[in-house]
């Protein structure tokens, strides 16, 4: 158990600074605007997890799927942020707020769904 801890928090740093280089590309100063890094990050990660899901290696061995998908993925994607940036668009603008979720979850689930249907 604590290897598989460590295995996931090494993929989580990897995970965590591509997430901050995210934020680095695409600011988001202004609360009342579209947040586009954390809205990426979780459709990459959206995407991410449907082509990790659909290796049979990679899903089966413990230590990969820590590595990845707790790991990496977790790390990367932030339902965290989503729901703070929700909040703050609720208080600024209503209509992106629902945008911003429906976006986030219908291209989220439409991007994992594809890549784990893909032939790549």
């Amino acid at each position: 158990m604590i290897r598989l801890g460590l295995v996931a928090s090494a993929g989580a740093v990897i995970g965590s600074l591509a997430r901050y280089g995210m934020t680095l590309m695409f600011p988001h100063n202004n609360l009342s605007t579209f947040p586009w890094a954390t809205f990426l990050v979780n459709i990459v990660g959206a995407l991410g997890i449907g082509l990790i899901a659909r290796v049979s290696p990679l899903m089966e061995d413990e230590t990969k799927r820590a590595f990845l998908v707790t790991g990496v993925l977790g790390g990367f994607t932030t339902f965290s942020a989503l729901a703070l940036e929700t909040v703050q668009l609720l208080q600024t603008n209503v209509v992106l707020a629902f945008v911003y979720i429906l976006a986030t979850f219908g291209i989220g689930v439409t991007a994992t769904l594809l890549s784990i249907r893909s032939e790549v």
